[in-house]
């Protein structure tokens, strides 16, 4: 097992995070080329109540338009739809949020997450502004599941219309808007992804990322550049970690002798929504998140099963690819290094399978040494403690 005591004594000597991601042939990481640099900020002015279009960030423009073309001769859709998505979706649910009146729960999702008001509020947002577009658009979200209002639709939103939800009815900042967008193909899986764009409820920063070009944060009337954290020392180490509807005996466990070292001259966070946690990573403001809990259904389910389905009122609950795409895509385009805890990355994730069976674990950091530490620790942990409980098994307890 790792010497936790020992390593946090340790300060690695870490590259910046451009060169962070290094082309490492194990475990799936991400090679070489797939992280790339963003462009450098400008100065921009911009109508109130909306983001900057592309001819405000300086970026060559024919004037607005519903779809851009890649290089490949494919269309996708258009930086200026998914912020017009995000900011509509923001004004029906700040006002909630911040009144604090979001907080009933009014069904349960498929997926076992209970649908509060604030949520019914944000995915009445989502479908009038796609009825209202008249564009040939399939949608995919939590509480509506696969959905399209075109004859023939040609591309694909995966769309989160509140992650955080426990954060946003109850006025906390931990909440997003996180959508991300695709062709129409039989099997979308994560590499598919073109786009994702990610925005703040509480705040203003908005983050945007094009497969292959980099991620940007617009902050107000400025554009600003991912500022990844460095760090490697585990005793000032800033993460968070996921834990709603999860058994917290098993997350805890496994992580507790990490928050101990960390906890004090660091911090620690749990943190309801991914993709605040993956953007804090772009912000600088975490150096790692971590969401581990399906580890142990996945490889010991007839020892953790009862665990889950008690902590979830009778459902398994677990990041679905829906949760994670948006924001992996945003930290991947900016830089950051991630696997799930078997080492492997997110390509062939199926975007819209959310059986339990597809449910995703998530190891991300700021650079690839902090990553490399925090995989290597937390297999172990989980390993361990699954030793433990099938000891407890096998002898009857």
């Amino acid at each position: 097992m790792v010497d936790a005591h020992k390593d946090s004594k340790i300060k690695v000597k870490v590259t910046t995070s451009a060169k962070s991601n290094i082309d490492i042939k194990k475990r799936g990481r991400p090679k070489k080329g797939d992280t790339l640099t963003t462009t450098k900020s400008h100065p921009m002015k911009r109508k109130r109540g909306r983001p900057p279009m592309e001819k405000e960030l300086g970026a060559p423009s024919e004037g607005r338009q519903e779809l851009r073309v890649r290089s490949r001769g494919e269309k996708m859709l258009s930086r200026e739809f998914l912020f017009d998505l995000v900011m509509f979706i923001k004004e029906a649910v700040e006002p909630v949020a911040r009144s604090l009146k979001g907080k009933d729960i009014v069904h349960v999702a498929p997926t076992g997450d209970p649908t509060f008001a604030i949520d019914q509020i944000a995915e009445k947002a989502l479908l009038s502004f796609l009825r209202a577009s008249k564009q040939p658009i399939a949608y995919y979200s939590e509480d509506t599941g696969y959905s399209t209002y075109a004859r023939i639709p040609k591309h694909l939103l995966i769309v989160d219309p509140i992650d955080g939800t426990r954060s946003a009815k109850n006025g906390f900042e931990w909440c997003t808007i996180s959508v991300a967008s695709t062709r129409i193909i039989e099997r979308p899986t994560y590499k598919d992804l073109d786009n994702a764009c990610i925005a703040e409820i509480m705040n203003d920063r908005i983050f945007y990322a094009e497969r292959g070009e980099g991620t940007s944060i617009i902050s107000g009337d400025t554009k600003k550049r991912p500022k990844l954290s460095n760090n490697t020392d585990i005793e000032t180490l800033n993460w968070s970690l996921t834990i709603p509807g999860r058994p917290s005996y098993l997350i805890f466990n496994a992580a507790g002798k990490l928050i101990d070292l960390s906890s004090l001259r660091g911090g620690f966070f749990t943190c309801n929504s991914s993709s605040y946690s993956l953007t804090r990573l772009v912000t600088g403001q975490l150096d790692a998140c971590v969401d581990i809990a399906v580890s142990f259904y996945k490889e010991f389910p007839e020892g953790t099963r009862d665990m889950f389905q008690k902590s979830g009122k009778g459902s398994i609950i677990g990041p679905a690819p829906y949760d994670l795409c948006p924001a992996l895509l945003i930290a991947q385009e900016a830089g950051c290094v991630f696997t799930n805890t078997d080492g492997d990355n997110f390509d062939n994730v199926l975007l819209l399978d959310t059986h339990p069976e597809n449910y995703q674990t998530l190891i991300a950091a700021s650079n690839s040494e902090l990553h490399d530490y925090l995989l290597e620790f937390f297999n172990e942990r989980i390993q361990q403690v699954i030793h433990v409980l099938k000891k407890k098994k096998t002898s009857g307890q």
